[in-house]
């Protein structure tokens, strides 16, 4: 089978969870089947990183997506009461440009890769599979709700018009996948729990224990010019390691991961604490720590580096939130707190206690083996073949 998967990003280098989402459903599908790939993009993707989806991707399409027409897009959503989600990513001239790529590849399904891309996904004839991936409608509630006034109306505004949205584009997919189970739960439809959970994997392969003694007490991976990375960094730092640091003075965090905001920046005033930014091989950010700790109460889907972090070999301190897309076991596997207080005790009870740590590093290498990739996207293909017919129907490009 020939498979159209719509990207609103190219998805190599892996710096995002969608890039990191796609790029291996599109490694282990092409053991299988045809894939060519189309993708929106507002930098200029490198030939190096073309040619590492070139070895997955019969055909190619790169689509810029100019930065300075952003604003007017967004403007125009705002006017017509789109979602700024899908506002942002579509142009016309995107679209003309899907309809000469279909034409030429001739696939026989599409696999549309979030809401945003709907639009261009709806405008074919082609069977289609939605990967809604995460529910961003809870996703902007919680910021919102984490959010001071002003920004926060449109935190609002988003939350309210993708509720709607993500409602509304399920009738237009034959097949849709998500997440967690958690963020199937909060799309509140009748027909929401059609929608098929599709987990992450973790490249055991790759992710794996290294032999590099860990020279931070703590750290923190991740994109970290993203909004809920950003929160869970600032809270590590301003609200946990100061009452870390009245026992254990010396007690140092890493925090890595591309991007990093002037907000995390500004984090590494304190000596103990480095922000590295950009790392070419982010397993030596894990396996420098001795504890992965990471505060996110906001987001939503599936954290991949809680999942990366257990495969390195790196016991995982983080929220009750985070750990119910995953299931590990509190106290066993994994390490669950809530406030600063609780953190910074567990935290302390970690540096005074090597035995349990190892305990919690053992059992989570465990317990990691069951995320694969290859089951994850054999599921994915067992709904492609279950619920797309032989051929689809026309609908409108912009709902």
């Amino acid at each position: 089978m020939k498979i159209l998967v719509l990207t609103s990003r190219f998805p190599y280098p892996i710096e995002k969870g969608d890039k990191l989402r796609i790029y291996y459903q599109i490694r282990e599908l092409a053991k299988r089947h045809e894939v060519c790939l189309f993708s929106l993009s507002e930098i200029p993707i490198s030939a190096a990183d073309q040619l590492e989806l070139g070895k997955f991707c019969q055909e190619i399409r790169i689509v810029p997506l100019p930065t300075w027409e952003k604003l007017l897009r967004l403007f125009k959503g705002f006017i017509l009461g789109h979602p700024f989600q899908t506002a942002y990513f579509y142009r016309r001239a995107a679209l003309r440009e899907l309809s000469r790529f279909v034409a030429s590849c001739q696939p026989d399904l599409l696999y549309c890769q979030l809401l945003r891309m709907a639009p261009y996904a709806m405008a074919t004839q082609l069977p289609r599979t939605l990967d809604y991936m995460d529910c961003f409608s809870m996703g902007m509630q919680r910021q919102a709700e984490k959010t001071a006034f002003p920004v926060n109306l449109i935190y609002r505004r988003e939350a309210r018009i993708l509720k709607k949205y993500e409602a509304h584009i399920f009738s237009h997919f034959h097949h849709h996948s998500i997440i967690s189970t958690q963020d199937r739960d909060h799309m509140s439809w009748a027909s929401s729990q059609d929608i098929q959970v599709v987990p992450n994997g973790v490249d055991l392969d790759f992710f794996s224990p290294l032999a590099i003694p860990p020279t931070y007490e703590l750290v923190f991976v991740g994109n970290m010019g993203y909004f809920p990375n950003v929160q869970a960094a600032k809270y590590l730092v301003q609200k946990i390691l100061p009452l870390v640091w009245q026992q254990h003075a010396d007690c140092k965090v890493l925090i890595a991961g591309a991007r990093p905001s002037p907000d995390v920046q500004r984090l590494a005033q304190d000596s103990r604490v480095t922000v590295s930014g950009w790392m070419e091989d982010i397993r030596e950010a894990y396996a420098s720590g001795h504890l992965f700790v990471a505060p996110l109460f906001t987001g939503s889907g599936q954290q991949n580096k809680i999942l990366e972090a257990m495969a390195m070999g790196v016991p995982c301190l983080t929220s009750g939130l985070v750990n119910m897309a995953i299931g590990a076991k509190a106290g066993q596997s994994i390490l669950l707190a809530e406030t600063p207080e609780t953190f910074a005790q567990q935290i302390l009870s970690m540096l005074d206690q090597p035995s349990k740590l190892k305990e919690i590093r053992v059992n989570g290498l465990e317990f990691i083996k069951r995320f694969s990739w290859e089951e994850s996207v054999l599921s994915l293909e067992k709904g492609f073949f279950t619920h797309n017919p032989s051929s689809g129907s026309s609908d409108s490009a912009q709902a």
